[in-house]
């Protein structure tokens, strides 16, 4: 489960950090991606609005569809992978651009 309060510290540590957080999830067309803030992509990397992407608020989003990859990059260049939004956030303080 992800909480409202995890979900804006992902968004402040990637502003920080200057990072993109790419989410894709299980089965549906449209993903997430935190930089500044949180967008819907399409699965042409594109971004579209989010209440077409999805029905649900964005940390109910992240708990409630099953993640496929999460990727993190820094400068085009992907400095981490991973499956699980707590992985993620127990790695991120050390992810630096």
């Amino acid at each position: 489960m992800v909480t409202l309060k995890e979900l804006e510290e992902l968004v402040q540590k990637a502003r920080r950090y200057r990072l993109k957080i790419r989410i894709k999830f299980k089965g549906i067309k449209y993903g997430v991606i935190i930089e500044s803030e949180i967008k819907a992509l399409d699965d042409a990397e594109k971004v579209v609005s989010w209440s077409k992407a999805f029905p649900l608020a964005p940390h109910q989003v992240l708990t409630n569809y099953p993640v496929e990859s999460i990727q993190v990059e820094c400068s085009n260049e992907i400095i981490w992978s991973g499956r699980s939004i707590s992985d993620l956030l127990k790695s991120l303080d050390q992810l630096r651009c």
